[in-house]
């Protein structure tokens, strides 16, 4: 194989994984709300990029590392703090909220982040 046809063919699965990426994004931005979240940390990222919750309900957040050792964190939120694993109930106001790797876990910590969107359903 010559390097032209290496390169294109690198190019083409780049863009094949990022397409694949949105539109894992897109589906879970269609998620209805819910009351209970499954939150698993592997290395340098959880297993969402969007997390929706009902607003002004009680949420259940169970949270694990599979890979690495990591924690949770929701900025704002300072009572939000699992390591390792765990579970914890909070009530959130319609909003969006940063989730974070609170444990320093290596190269990609600092981008290791989803957003959670508390939805009014009274409002929709």
């Amino acid at each position: 194989m010559g390097y032209k046809q290496l390169f294109m063919t690198i190019i083409i699965l780049f863009v094949t994984a990022c397409t694949q990426n949105n539109q894992n994004e897109a589906e879970q931005m269609d998620d209805p709300p819910v009351t209970v979240i499954e939150v698993t940390a592997t290395n340098w990222e959880f297993n969402k990029k969007v997390y929706k919750v009902i607003a002004g309900k009680p949420v259940t957040i169970n949270f694990k590392s599979e890979d690495g050792y990591h924690g949770l964190g929701i900025k704002g939120m300072e009572n939000v703090n699992i390591e390792g694993e765990g579970s914890t109930k909070v009530m959130f106001e319609p909003g969006e909220y940063q989730v974070y790797c609170t444990i320093p876990c290596g190269e990609g910590h600092s981008t290791m982040v989803s957003t959670l969107i508390a939805v009014d359903i009274q409002q929709q």
